[in-house]
C-alpha cells in the first residue's frame, strides 16, 4: 500500500486518438473528420493483424500503444503487477446492432467467426491486455458518461492498495448508430493514460507528465435534488473541495464537460457559484459516450496545463470530477482522494 507522498500516483504516458486532436495536442472544436481522413489503421497498427477488429478496438489499441511508448519501458514490472482499466459506453455499439440484425434476420449461425468473439463489451480490451501482458487485471467500466474518469479512480485505488505497479487507463468509443439515443452527438476515438507511483517513475527515469485525480458520486435525478442548495449542489461542492483543499483561497479553472441536460445545466450553475467569478468556467459539449471528459483531461495534461478541474455529469445521476495538473506534488493524507473511491 502506498502511504508516502513521494509515492503519489502520476501520469507518465499519454495517448490521444481523436479526429479533433490537433498536432499541438489540444482538441479542436471544429467539425470532426471522417474515419478515412483521420485514422489510418495500417500506419497505426501495422500491415496485418487488425483487419477484423471493430473500429473501437482499433482506436483502443492505437491509443494504448501510444501511451505505453510515451511512458517508456517498464520491463521490470512483472506482468501480474500490470493492470488495464477501460471505460466505454458505445465502442461496440455498431457491431452489436449488426449482430442483432443478423440473428433476427438470418440466425445466429450467420454471425461472422471473426467478429463473434466481441459479443460482450468486456472482450474489447482483450487484444491490448494480451499484447502488453496485463496479467494483474483487466477491467471494463460502462457507467454512462463518467466511465472514463471512473477508470482513473479505480486505477488509482489499485495502485495505492498495491494491486498493481503500473496501470493503463483507457476510454474508447465508436459512432453511435443512427436511430439510437445519442446518435451523431458523441466523440469517437480513444485515450490512454499510464499511471504509476511517483517513486517508481522517478527510479526508472520516466518523464512525469502530471497528475490526474478523480472523485465520483451519484445523485438520484429526482426529488428536487437539483434545486439550488440541494443534494446536487452539496455533492458538487464536496467533490471539488475534496480534490482541491485549497479551493477557498485559490480556486482553479474549471472545465465543465456536459451534455446539455437539465442536470448538466444545474451542475454548471453550481460550478459557477463555486468559482464566483474568480476563475473562468469553460463549458464543453460531452455528447454521447464517456470519451469526452477523459479526452479533455488528457489533452490538458498533454499541453502542460496548470492545475484545473474537469467536471462531468449525466441526466441519470452520475457525477465525476478530475483534478488535472502539472508534475508538482500535491500532498494528501492516506485517507484522502488517492486512497478511496466515492460511492
Amino acid at each position: 500500500m502506498l502511504t508516502d507522498a513521494q509515492d503519489e500516483v502520476v501520469v507518465t504516458g499519454i495517448g490521444l486518438v481523436s479526429p479533433r486532436r490537433t498536432p499541438e495536442g489540444v482538441l479542436d472544436s471544429g467539425p470532426a473528420a471522417t474515419d478515412a481522413e483521420w485514422f489510418d489503421a495500417r500506419a497505426e497498427l501495422g500491415p496485418r493483424g487488425h483487419k477484423y477488429l471493430p473500429p473501437g478496438a482499433r482506436y483502443l489499441l492505437a491509443a494504448g500503444r501510444r501511451a505505453l511508448r510515451a511512458a517508456g519501458p517498464a520491463d521490470e514490472v512483472p506482468p501480474e503487477l500490470r493492470g488495464l482499466v477501460l471505460g466505454t459506453n458505445s465502442a461496440l455499439a455498431p457491431l452489436f446492432r449488426d449482430m442483432d440484425r443478423t440473428v433476427i434476420e438470418s440466425g445466429a449461425e450467420r454471425l461472422s467467426p471473426a467478429t463473434a468473439p466481441y459479443f460482450a463489451i468486456n472482450v474489447l480490451a482483450s487484444r491490448l491486455a494480451s499484447e502488453e501482458m496485463f496479467k494483474g487485471f483487466s477491467l471494463t467500466l460502462t457507467s454512462p458518461v463518467v466511465a472514463g474518469l471512473e477508470a482513473v479512480e479505480v486505477a488509482t485505488r489499485a495502485l495505492r492498495l498495491g494491486r498493481a505497479r503500473t496501470v493503463l487507463v483507457t476510454a474508447a468509443e465508436d459512432r453511435v448508430p443512427q436511430g439510437e439515443p445519442g446518435a451523431g452527438s458523441g466523440e469517437e476515438g480513444a485515450v490512454g493514460l499510464v499511471l504509476e507511483p511517483r517513486g517508481h517513475a522517478e527510479r526508472r527515469g520516466a518523464h512525469i507528465r502530471g497528475v490526474c485525480r478523480v472523485r465520483s458520486a451519484f445523485v438520484p435525478p429526482s426529488g428536487g435534488h437539483d434545486a439550488p442548495g440541494g443534494e446536487l449542489s452539496r455533492r458538487v461542492a464536496d467533490l471539488v473541495h475534496a480534490l482541491c483543499p485549497e479551493w477557498e483561497r485559490r480556486p482553479l479553472p474549471v472545465y465543465a464537460v456536459l451534455d446539455g441536460s437539465a442536470r448538466s445545466r444545474a451542475v454548471a450553475r453550481d460550478l459557477a457559484g463555486l468559482t464566483a467569478g474568480a476563475q473562468p468556467l469553460h463549458e464543453r459539449t460531452a455528447g454521447a459516450g464517456c470519451l469526452a471528459p477523459l479526452l479533455h483531461a488528457a489533452a490538458l495534461l498533454s499541453t502542460g496545463a496548470g492545475d484545473c478541474v474537469v467536471v462531468t455529469a449525466t441526466a441519470t445521476g452520475q457525477l465525476a470530477a478530475a483534478r488535472v495538473g502539472g508534475a508538482a506534488t500535491h500532498h494528501h493524507s492516506a485517507g484522502g482522494i488517492d486512497a478511496e473511491v466515492s460511492a
